[in-house]
């Protein structure tokens, strides 16, 4: 074996292996550090592996862009925790209240940083680690390894699918992480819409898999496993009592038609299409009739349910707290400043549940900008991976990165999905397949 092989594989060991880290220690809450910090550390180790060695990734605009936003974000985290001298800080908006309490302990002239947490903001700097790594990491792979990545992420959503099903029959104690409210539907996570936000993730990528794999010899076997797989996906989605999850579904199984070929697999195999729709169909309508799914079904009406409730406040602390806003990390002490008696409740609130709006609130005008930056990247990204390959080799796994980013990005409007390292390790393992120039070869379909 040639040395060129061995970085190659030891790249490839290094990438799978804080993936798989992110899969099994990944999908925890604020009430996981330990697991979190596993994770982290792998990330540093990752980092540590791909600089030794120096870049050797492809290059492009895309990724040279994609390089400058992280960087960008690191550099607002880092300005968020330099101290101001007290009268630029006293002058900033929203610290009336700081300031009263700095007064009262008799530190009225301290020096203060734009965070109201340093500490958290921090903390935050340190959660972007793994998938930072996890997108360069993606990045050294050739595009068969970054398939296998993929195999990878298939593969722990089966098992989570699985979980969420078994915890459907009240087996709660199959939790992987423990957290003040206990529901169903959870599989790896420790958050029931997250799981299913990974489940939806997960059926475009089967597709994919499924359509590139080389490991079953036949066709038709090849097409019915497939099929097997997104159906569990699809069916169990369902189980995770998740809105979200139930409306992003049509999208994700709809991406699935022309990703396995279309209207030309319904003619090649017209039997097993009708036969794998047949079993899709059947299973959603015994789940439909399931008390799970009407439970999911009448959290559609519960128009005083949660965030519902509480984005007015959210929006006050924005307004609040621009244009510098408060400090990545500092969501949970500003909204507790802001809170109204109507939003006040027994369950604890940690997030906006609307990723977009707790950036803005923490990060200000300058998140607001690197959002739009980030927008405008994988528009102009998509267009030039996309515009005029279809039918080519790339057309199909440029479609498949998108889409996942795109529901991702979905579930993000009204949850905070990739505040959980799992699903950001896989949002940078998708970005990274979308940004490197480097062209598929061709798939067996």
């Amino acid at each position: 074996m040639s040395l060129a092989q061995d970085i190659r594989r030891g790249d490839f060991v290094v990438a799978a292996g804080l993936l798989a880290l992110a899969l099994l220690f990944g999908g925890g809450s604020p009430y996981a550090p330990v697991q979190q910090m596993v994770v982290e550390l792998g990330g540093v180790v990752a980092l540590g592996w791909f600089f030794s060695r120096g870049w050797r990734a492809p290059r492009g605009r895309s990724i040279t862009g994609a390089l400058v936003l992280i960087a960008a974000l690191f550099l607002l985290i880092i300005l968020q925790t330099i101290p101001l001298p007290p009268s630029v800080w006293h002058a900033l908006p929203g610290r009336g209240i700081v300031v009263g309490v700095l007064g009262a302990v008799g530190a009225p002239r301290s020096w203060q940083p734009l965070s109201l947490d340093p500490a958290a903001t921090r903390t935050a700097g340190y959660f972007l680690i793994p998938p930072v790594a996890m997108f360069v990491g993606t990045l050294h792979l050739d595009r068969d390894a970054q398939l296998k990545l993929l195999v990878l992420i298939v593969a722990a959503a089966l098992v989570s699918a699985i979980l969420a099903m078994i915890q459907a029959q009240d087996a709660m104690w199959l939790t992987l992480y423990d957290t003040p409210n206990p529901t169903k539907g959870k599989g790896i996570f420790a958050n029931k819409n997250h799981n299913a936000v990974m489940l939806v993730l997960a059926i475009p990528l089967a597709a994919l898999v499924g359509r590139t794999t080389t490991m079953l010899r036949q066709r038709k076997t090849q097409i019915v496993a497939t099929g097997i797989v997104i159906a569990v996906l699809a069916v169990s989605v369902a189980g995770c009592l998740s809105r979200a999850g139930l409306t992003l579904l049509p999208l994700a199984l709809a991406s699935c038609v022309p990703l396995l070929g279309g209207w030309g697999l319904v003619r090649q195999h017209p039997r097993i299409t009708i036969a794998l729709a047949v079993v899709l169909l059947v299973g959603l309508v015994v789940i439909a009739q399931s008390s799970i799914a009407q439970e999911t079904l009448d959290r559609f009406g519960a128009s005083r349910e949660g965030r519902y409730v509480f984005w007015p406040d959210v929006l006050t602390a924005i307004r609040q707290f621009l244009p510098w806003g408060s400090g990545f990390g500092t969501f949970v002490p500003v909204f507790r400043m802001t809170e109204s008696l109507n939003a006040v409740h027994q369950t604890y609130t940690n997030h906006a549940h609307s990723d977009f709006m707790e950036i803005v609130l923490e990060a200000g005008v300058a998140g607001l900008v690197l959002l739009l930056g980030f927008i405008m990247w994988l528009a102009a990204t998509a267009w030039r991976r996309l515009h005029g390959r279809m039918g080519t080799s790339d057309f199909a796994p440029m479609l498949t990165a998108f889409v996942g980013i795109g529901l991702l990005l979905a579930a993000s409007i009204v949850d905070y999905p990739l505040r959980t390292l799992l699903l950001a390790c896989v949002f940078a393992v998708l970005a990274a397949m979308l940004a490197s120039p480097v062209p598929f070869r061709a798939s067996r379909a």
